[in-house]
């Protein structure tokens, strides 16, 4: 394995300016965008690009500064995330995933994170579905499970998983070595086919009892790192978080779509018409007018949920129920406009967008892939915000 890739983060490892993050993300770009066919191929992330991931800094966005992360607002890193996935909407899923999972990490205490940054690859990928069972032993526990869809696990060096204690109680997070697993060979799809998302399997692993916490710590932010126990930009609730670092792509995806379409309306007739021009008819006046409208919509929820990170973690200050349920909501319903932004712009296109190569294809695929995920969907998230409006208490603890 390329020794970049297990670099130990170090304090003085990259500028402290997060304005170069961005900066970064569109100097990488290019590499990104040369090997996404690559990423098709090998259904996960290039090593290439991962080099240049990681020669940018951009694996450390949400790692303390002392220990050589950014400790980067939110609303800089979705726009990371934006710029990364217009040129691999795959790629950019994986960069959000190796940043929220870092936010994670920090929440396991001191000795789990130290030994987590001085790790060869101190990266980690991450699952959030309750598929494992733990049995609790002298020293810690016995893991053992299966976890699906496990994005960005071949260039990580640990994952965090989570299981039900066999003594009853509620779900145990564990952080456990990427070389503790099996990986399965199982990620064959339609969309998002670089991410690597692959099972992965644990058999009765040994996992010491200072790198195990309470699921529901990290969902709350009752971060234990003591080193941090003051910094309120990780003893805040994960999932808000999560949403802001998730809703980046989305925005970026919807933008390489509009992207693409306006690039080829100027040189291509509809087929079948008098149309020699696309740009002429008045249909495109619609199409166009439309997708950017519900991108414009979307993007303004994407803020808003940046914005609500961004604050919390400056100010220190509580976030209600109605708060954290809401930045759900928003991130499906930013997916959902970008979804029907992206359809506009599929049925003005014609056959050519169902290309298995084709820029606009692989973008119309990631984007029905990531409206269809089990966190992002807007029916459930949609019925979760009601519920609160309604009055009621939520139903579920992710929140």
């Amino acid at each position: 394995m390329n020794q970049l890739w297990r670099r130990t983060v170090t304090a003085t490892a990259m500028p402290r300016d997060t304005r170069d993050l961005l900066a970064e993300a569109v100097k990488i770009a290019p590499v990104v965008a040369e090997a996404a066919p690559e990423a098709l191929e090998l259904r996960r992330a290039p090593d290439r690009s991962v080099e240049a991931l990681i020669n940018g800094g951009l694996t450390v966005m949400s790692l303390p500064v002392e220990h050589g992360g950014w400790r980067a607002p939110t609303a800089v890193q979705a726009e990371v995330m934006a710029t990364l996935t217009e040129a691999d909407g795959s790629f950019a899923w994986v960069t959000s995933i190796y940043n929220a999972v870092g936010h994670m990490v920090c929440a396991f205490g001191d000795q789990a994170l130290e030994e987590f940054l001085g790790s060869e690859i101190p990266r980690s990928a991450g699952v959030f579905a309750v598929t494992g069972r733990s049995a609790a032993v002298d020293g810690g526990y016995r893991v053992s499970g299966k976890w699906g869809f496990s994005s960005g696990q071949h260039h990580a060096g640990w994952i965090i998983v989570p299981g039900i204690p066999e003594e009853g109680g509620a779900p145990i997070a564990f952080l456990v070595p990427k070389a503790e697993f099996e990986v399965k060979d199982d990620w064959f799809v339609t969309g998002f086919i670089g991410t690597g998302s692959n099972t992965v399997v644990l058999d009765d692993v040994f996992v010491p009892e200072y790198r195990a916490i309470p699921f529901m710590d990290i969902v709350t932010g009752n971060y234990r790192t003591a080193s941090l126990a003051g910094d309120t930009y990780y003893n805040q609730p994960f999932v808000p978080f999560m949403c802001a670092m998730s809703v980046g792509p989305a925005i970026g995806l919807g933008r390489a779509a509009l992207r693409a379409f306006e690039e080829r309306v100027g040189s291509r007739g509809i087929t079948y018409t008098n149309y020699a021009r696309q740009a002429d008819a008045p249909i495109t006046f619609h199409q166009l007018a439309e997708a950017r409208m519900k991108l414009d919509q979307a993007k303004f929820h994407a803020d808003r949920i940046t914005t609500a990170v961004d604050e919390h973690a400056a100010s220190g200050a509580a976030w209600d129920v109605v708060e954290r349920v809401r930045c759900r909501a928003d991130i499906a319903w930013a997916i959902k406009l970008t979804r029907e932004a992206c359809e506009i712009v599929e049925h003005g296109s014609g056959a050519n967008a169902l290309r298995a190569q084709d820029k606009l294809g692989s973008i119309l695929r990631d984007i029905r892939t990531m409206s269809v995920h089990s966190f992002l969907l807007h029916s459930t998230n949609a019925e979760l915000y009601g519920r609160i409006l309604a009055g009621n208490e939520p139903d579920v603890p992710f929140i």
